[in-house]
This record gives C-alpha cells, structure tokens and sequence, in this order.
C-alpha cells in the first residue's frame, strides 16, 4: 500500500506539501498541486480517514510559531501565549522559524498537520502573498509583530513608528545631537519602521542624518559588540546611539567598559524591548518598553476565538510602546 511519502517522492516535492494538497490547508501552486494529484492516482492513494478523524478529535490546540527561544524578546512573546492556553485548558504546541522563510513556511505546515487550528504566528521573513494565502486557508491564524491592512482583525501589532520616534526624542531633549542609529541587518518590517521614527525624530529637530550613522548588524549581542566597534572607528563623535533591542544595547555596553568609555558621560544609549535583564546592566539601561506579553495575550486569545468561529467585536489591535527612564542617558547642558 502506497504512503504519502511515496506520493511525496513521486511528485517530487515534501511531505508537508502533500498534506496540504489532500487536507486543502494551504495555498499549493497549481503544477505543484497537479503533479501531488497525478502522484496520488498512479498510487491510488487516498488519506486515511481514520488518521483524518484522529487529528479532528484532538482537542483544543493552540500553535505557536516563533522567532529564537533563546532571544529574550520571544521568551515573553511565548510566556504570554502559554498563560492563554492554560487558561483555557489547550494544548500548546510551538514551532521555531528561525527568521528564514523556508523554515517559518514548514513550521506553519507542521503545526496545521498536527491540528492546530488556532495558530499565533510571529514570521519575519516570509512574503506577504505567502501569509495572506496561508491566512485565507486558516481562520484562526492570528498575526503578531506584524500588520496586513486586508486581515488588520486578525494582526497585533506594535507602534513601531512612534516607539523609536519616543526613543530618539529623549536623546535630543536631552542635548544629544549626533545620535547613531544600530538596527538588525535583517529586511524586516522592524528596522524599517524604526528606521522611519529615528529619522522622523531627527528631521523634525532640522538635523539630516549621514548614511554612516546608520549600523547595520545582527540583532544579538555580538551584534552590538560588532556595532561598538564600528561606532568608536568611525570617526564620529557620537554622544549616544538608539539600538534596535535591548541584547544588542547589552554587546555594546559590554564592548565599551573593555575599551574604558565612560557610560553614559561618553555614549548615552537607548535600548528597545525592555526585558528583565535591562534593569541590571551598568549603568541600568534606559529603554522602550514593549509590551510583548500583553500582545502575545491578545493574539493567543483572538486566535482561539476566531478558530472556535465566534463572532468578534471590531477592536484596535495596535500596541503602544512605553519610554522606561533609568540611567543610561547623559543630559549634555
């Protein structure tokens, strides 16, 4: 008796693609989809109705589809989606896609295999036409960190704009005028819509911002380390730098002490995320918060909701971020 994998081999493509052919969750293209058919009626194949009606019985699931656990930003992105689904007695599943395409599209297949009808989604770099074809064939997949004007009901999302518009402004309230910039060296909607604030910030206080004040590195602490480095050669006098988040804040700080540069008197710096550790990094990091767990809630729930075929109420799903004041800002008189 011929098994999907053998349908898989035959038309040349992964398991995963064949499930979505047969079970119509995803978006297949048609010569793929027409290869998987042909496959399937050489091997007079046909889904087993008995696995079919298992997976229908499984139960409250609830999927989660993430960035990097050990990132401390996805930690309380995923502690927030664990407390809705014990809240409400679900099975929680979670998948990692690693911020590559491939990997989040395969994690989404996995997790809509398995019988995860509601799925909070955090994916970085897929297409927009790939995420709006998945989303037309899964009701209860909710999109967070993320916004689609056409399925805006069922995205939550960060101010992204504002937060580093706040972030930047309380440098130049604070005298600073040569502010560098360290953002991800990923394309993501991220650094470009906190790209957009830095400079929106800048502009309105009438100063134009060379390319080299902005640093492109990987969003880690290596990352900032790479960052401090870059800023302390380049020539530029920099009172402070904005990073794009605060373990990128933390490689810098750390990279700084080594090199004897006196924080903040000599660099003032701004994080973004707030996490836990931010409070205790010398000097305690100024920072935005943003409130991922509160999200990670509000997207958990709307997903169970919209899988569960409730009607829902139109609401703003839009997060603002908050300017967290400690000790890392120098105020240049």
């Amino acid at each position: 008796m011929a098994t999907m994998k053998d349908v898989a081999h035959q038309a040349g493509v992964s398991v995963a693609t064949v499930s979505r052919v047969i079970n119509n969750t995803a978006y297949v293209e048609p010569g793929t989809r027409e290869r998987v058919e042909k496959a399937m009626r050489e091997f007079n194949y046909h889904r087993n109705s008995a696995a079919l009606a298992l997976a229908k019985r499984s139960g409250n699931m609830l999927g989660l589809l993430t960035g990097n656990l050990a990132d401390p930003f996805f930690s309380l992105l995923a502690r927030g989606v664990e407390k809705i689904a014990r809240r409400n007695e679900a099975k929680l599943m979670v998948c990692n896609g690693g911020h590559q395409a491939e990997l989040e599209k395969s994690a989404l297949d996995f997790l809509i295999n398995q019988g995860c009808e509601a799925i909070v989604a955090h994916i970085s770099r897929m297409s927009d036409t790939d995420i709006l074809r998945y989303a037309a064939h899964t009701p209860g997949l909710v999109i967070i960190n993320r916004y689609f004007p056409s399925i805006a009901n069922r995205c939550v999302w960060l101010d992204n704009v504002r937060a580093s518009q706040i972030a930047t402004n309380y440098l130049l309230q604070n005298g600073h005028r040569k502010i560098a910039y360290v953002t991800t060296d990923l394309p993501i909607d991220d650094r470009r819509l906190r790209l957009e604030g830095y400079y929106t910030a800048m502009v309105n206080t009438g100063i134009t911002v060379p390319s080299d004040w902005i640093i492109s590195v990987p969003f880690n602490e290596k990352g900032g380390e790479r960052a401090a480095e870059k800023l302390l050669d380049s020539g530029i006098n920099f009172t402070a730098a904005v990073t794009f988040n605060d373990v990128m804040a933390a490689g810098m700080m750390r990279f700084l002490h080594q090199r004897k540069i006196k924080l903040p008197e000599q660099l003032s710096i701004v994080g973004f995320d707030d996490i836990v550790t931010a409070r205790y990094l010398y000097p305690s990091l100024t920072t935005i918060c943003n409130p991922v767990e509160q999200m990670a809630q509000r997207a958990a729930n709307l997903a169970l909701q919209l899988s569960a075929q409730k009607e829902l109420p139109p609401q703003m799903n839009m997060f603002s971020a908050e300017l967290i004041i400690r000790d890392s800002v120098f105020l240049i008189k």
